[in-house]
C-alpha cells in the first residue's frame, strides 16, 4: 500500500501541546454523615438504572444483574472499588478546561454521584427508602438491541474457540445481494459468544472485490467490548450499496473454556433515502513505529477535510500498548490569509482520553454534532507504552508497528460523521462506482494533489522545505527531492508520489 500521504496521515515525532493540562474534578469519595445516608429508591437506584443496567440486568452483557438493593448489597465492596478507581461504569473520555462538548453516551460518574452511592455501599443500614419511587425494573434484556431486525446476515459457518492459545483473525465474506441500495436506520452485530469475542469488523465491498478486509475503507459496523449496536435518528441513515459483499473480521481471546461462536449482523432499513446520509471513515497512522521499552511513545495524524461536515461521533482504536488518545481540528486558514504562516491555527480538542483501555473501546457520540468546515486540519494523537510496566503487553523488548494481531499495533481514529455540502451528479457517480462511501474523507484527499502538496508547504511558498510535512516526508526527503536542491517542488512531489506506485 503506497503511503507516502495519499491519504494525508503521517507519523508526528514530537506532538504540541499533547501534554496540556485536562479539567478533571477532584473526587473525594467517602461516606456521607449518617443523618445524611442516601437511600436507595431516591439516591441509589436512579444512578444505576442510568449508568449500570444497560449491561447488568438479566440477559445483558455483563454476568450479573445490579436491578436489585440486594444486587448491590452482595458485591457492595467491589462496587465501592471500582467506582473509586474509575475502572466502572466503563467511560474514559474527559473534557478539557472549557469545552463546549458533550457526549449523548456519556454513563460517567460525577463526583457527587460517586460520593452518594459508596456513602449508601458503605452505610451501616443501606436505608431503601420508598421503593415505589425507585426506577421501574427493565427485565429482561432483549435479544437485539435495535429491536426486531428486517435483515439478518450471519457468517456461513460456525468458528470453533480453543480454551487456550492466540487464534489468527477469521475473515468470512457474505453476499447480500441487494438489486437496489438500502438505507439502514439501526444496526447490530451479536455474537453468540460474547466472552471470547474481541472484536468484530464488518466491511461494506463491492461485490467481487479480492483481499482481506482493509481497516481504511469500507468500514460498515462493529462489535467491540462495550460497543457493538447504533441507532440513528428519525432523519439519518447508512448506506448499504446494492449487490455489496460484507466481509466480517473476528478476533477471537480464549478464555480456558472452549466453545463456538456464530456472529450475525442485524439490519433495520427505511423505506426511502434519509435526508441525512451517516458515513464513516477513520484517520491513520500506519507508519507507526514504538520503540522497545518505551513508556510514553507518541505518534500522530493529520487529515485536512476537502469539504463541509458534521462529526457525530469518534471511535479511537488501539492495541494492547495504547495509553491515550486525544483527537482535535485547527480551524482552517482566514479567506484573506495569503500564507500558513499569515494566521495561526487554534487548536481545539474534541475527545480526550487520558486513560485508554484495550478492553473496552467505545464509541463516543456527541450530543451535539460537530459542524467543521472545509480545510480544517483533523488530527490524532496519542501514547504507547511498551514498557514492562505495562501489565498488558505482549512483548516489552518488541519493536512495535501496524498489524492486525494485538501482539502489532494501530491507531486509528474513526469519525462518524455526514457532509453538509451536496455532491455533484459526478461524484456520485464515482461513490456509486467506487462502492466506498464511507471512506470518502481519504478517497477525495487521495484525488487532490494539489490539497496534499498544500498541505505538507507550511509556509505556502510553493515548496516543501526540510523541517516541512512531518515524519514522513523526513524520511522520503532524499528520494523525493530529485535535484538535491533542499526544496521538493510539486513536480518532484508528484513524480515521487507516481514512483512510489509503481514501486508497490
Amino acid at each position: 500500500m503506497p503511503w507516502f500521504l495519499p491519504h494525508a496521515v503521517f507519523s508526528l515525532a514530537t506532538l504540541t501541546g499533547f501534554g496540556s493540562p485536562v479539567h478533571r474534578p477532584e473526587v473525594v469519595v467517602g461516606a456521607l454523615p449518617k443523618s445524611e445516608s442516601p437511600s436507595y429508591a431516591l439516591d441509589v437506584a436512579p444512578i444505576v438504572s442510568r449508568s449500570c443496567v444497560g449491561c447488568h440486568r438479566a440477559g445483558g452483557a455483563a454476568p450479573f444483574s445490579l436491578e436489585s438493593p440486594e444486587d448491590l448489597t452482595k458485591r457492595a465492596r467491589t462496587i465501592a472499588r471500582v467506582v473509586r478507581e474509575a475502572t466502572m461504569p466503563p467511560w474514559f473520555a474527559v473534557l478539557p478546561e472549557g469545552s463546549t462538548h458533550r457526549f449523548a453516551n456519556d454513563v460517567s460518574l460525577t463526583a457527587q454521584e460517586k460520593e452518594t452511592l459508596v456513602a449508601w455501599l458503605q452505610s451501616d443500614d443501606r436505608p431503601l427508602g420508598d421503593l415505589s419511587k425507585a426506577p421501574a425494573s427493565r427485565g429482561l434484556a432483549p435479544e437485539w438491541r435495535i429491536g426486531g431486525p428486517d435483515f439478518v446476515v450471519e457468517i456461513p459457518r460456525a468458528v470453533e474457540i480453543a480454551a487456550s492459545g492466540t487464534m489468527d483473525y477469521v475473515n468470512f465474506r457474505v453476499a447480500t445481494n441487494f438489486p437496489e441500495d438500502r438505507w439502514v436506520r439501526a444496526w447490530e452485530v451479536l455474537p453468540t459468544a460474547r466472552d471470547v469475542v474481541h472484536h468484530v469488523l464488518v466491511f461494506a465491498v463491492p461485490r467481487g472485490t479480492r483481499g482481506p478486509a482493509d481497516e481504511s475503507r469500507g468500514y460498515f459496523a462493529a462489535y467491540v467490548p462495550g460497543n457493538g449496536s447504533k441507532i440513528y435518528s428519525a432523519n439519518r441513515a447508512k448506506r448499504l450499496p446494492a449487490g455489496c459483499d460484507l466481509i466480517f473480521q473476528l478476533h477471537y481471546t480464549p478464555n480456558g473454556r472452549a466453545t463456538v461462536d456464530r456472529t450475525r449482523l442485524g439490519l433495520v432499513f427505511t423505506e426511502s433515502a434519509p435526508e441525512r446520509e451517516v458515513r464513516t471513515a477513520g484517520i491513520f497512522d500506519p507508519k507507526l513505529d514504538i520503540p522497545p521499552g518505551a513508556e510514553n511513545h507518541r505518534e500522530g495524524a493529520l487529515f485536512t477535510l476537502p469539504f463541509d461536515a458534521r462529526i457525530l461521533a469518534w471511535m479511537p482504536h488501539m492495541h494492547a500498548r495504547g495509553k491515550s488518545f486525544r483527537a482535535y481540528r485547527e480551524r482552517p486558514l482566514s479567506a484573506d490569509a495569503t500564507s500558513a504562516a499569515d494566521t495561526p491555527r487554534a487548536r481545539e480538542i474534541l475527545l480526550e482520553v487520558p486513560r485508554y483501555d484495550f478492553n473496552w473501546q467505545l464509541a463516543y457520540e456527541y450530543a451535539t454534532p460537530l459542524e467543521v468546515k472545509r480545510g480544517t486540519i483533523l488530527g490524532i494523537e496519542a501514547s504507547f507504552d511498551n514498557s514492562a510496566a505495562n501489565t498488558m503487553n505482549p512483548d516489552p523488548s518488541k519493536r512495535v508497528r501496524w498489524g492486525q494481531q494485538t501482539t502489532d499495533e494501530m491507531l486509528i481514529g474513526y469519525i462518524e460523521y455526514e457532509r453538509i455540502d451536496d455532491l455533484s451528479r459526478a461524484d456520485e457517480a464515482q461513490d456509486n462506482r467506487d462502492g466506498r462511501e464511507s471512506s470518502d474523507i481519504g478517497r477525495s484527499f487521495r484525488r487532490d494533489r494539489a490539497a496534499q502538496f498544500a498541505f505538507l508547504d507550511d509556509d505556502g511558498d510553493n515548496a516543501i522545505e526540510r523541517g516541512e510535512g512531518g515524519v514522513l516526508v523526513a524520511r522520503a526527503f532524499e528520494a523525493a527531492d530529485a535535484d538535491s536542491d533542499g526544496r521538493i517542488t510539486r513536480a518532484e512531489f508528484e513524480a515521487y508520489l507516481r514512483s512510489r506506485r509503481r514501486a508497490d
